[in-house]
């Protein structure tokens, strides 16, 4: 596997980690979080997936050309 795509593939794993983390807060928020914390939150896990679905197509794309 290339360099660039191993780094790829780690960034992916990592940010997969941060959006489960992210949804466990919004379930169940820390103390402390408001309702606009939360909603903050969601649009950025929003962004995050959409990110992720990036990712992972070019990996998809590098590892079958």
């Amino acid at each position: 596997m290339q360099h660039y795509l191993e780094k790829m593939v780690t960034e992916k794993e990592d940010l997969e980690g941060k959006i489960k983390r992210a949804k466990k807060a919004i379930k169940n928020p820390p103390y402390g979080m408001d309702k606009t914390q939360t909603t903050l939150l969601v649009k950025q896990v929003k962004a995050m997936e959409e990110y992720l679905a990036c990712l992972t197509e070019r990996i998809e794309y590098d590892t079958h050309k």
